[in-house]
């Protein structure tokens, strides 16, 4: 079958059809950059929001005590919008590496999932090299006084060797 179209014409709806081309990726680009500017956007001002102004990077020696007592907020501020983060994450992280220091060396924990509330649960998954080591292992950790309680599923412990396990901790922190 022919093109009834002459030879001219032809070129004439193909550089029609590139246009419309060129003109949608174009556009699409250019949303596909706003997308991405408004994406970066929090980033941006998180780190540059804590940043002094111009004028007041170049300062002269006496207005240094000014200076000191600017950072000296700044950071008690910072102090005081971190703390909860820092004093929420420390007694757990002990609590889980107390539990992992318990751990026989035919054990390997791979996961460990931390749930918080009253009583605050650590679930421990792992592989052992046999039943025996964990059930060690549970007697191991029911023998710590931080554990409010210490339970394996049964079919971990009836399992077979070298399976994988699961023991969850609670613990009121």
């Amino acid at each position: 079958m022919s093109n009834l179209l002459p030879l001219s014409a032809q070129r004439a709806v193909w550089r029609r059809y590139l246009a419309r081309l060129i003109v949608a990726g174009s556009l699409t680009m250019i949303v596909v950059a706003f997308l991405s500017g408004l994406a970066l956007l929090p980033g941006y001002l998180a780190l540059h929001s804590e940043q002094r102004p111009a004028s007041d990077v170049v300062m002269p020696a006496i207005v240094s005590d000014k200076a000191d007592r600017e950072a000296a907020v700044r950071t008690q501020a910072l102090i005081a919008t971190l703390a909860p983060l820092v004093s929420a994450t420390t007694t757990p992280t002990e609590a889980i590496a107390a539990a992992l220091a318990l751990r026989p060396n035919s054990i390997s924990i791979d996961h460990v999932v931390y749930t918080a509330g009253t009583p605050s649960t650590v679930m421990l998954v792992g592989m052992a090299s046999a039943r025996e080591a964990i059930n060690a292992y549970r007697q191991a950790l029911a023998a710590d006084p931080q554990w409010k309680s210490v339970s394996v599923p049964v079919g971990d412990l009836t399992g077979a060797p070298g399976g994988r396990f699961s023991v969850t901790l609670s613990r009121d922190f």
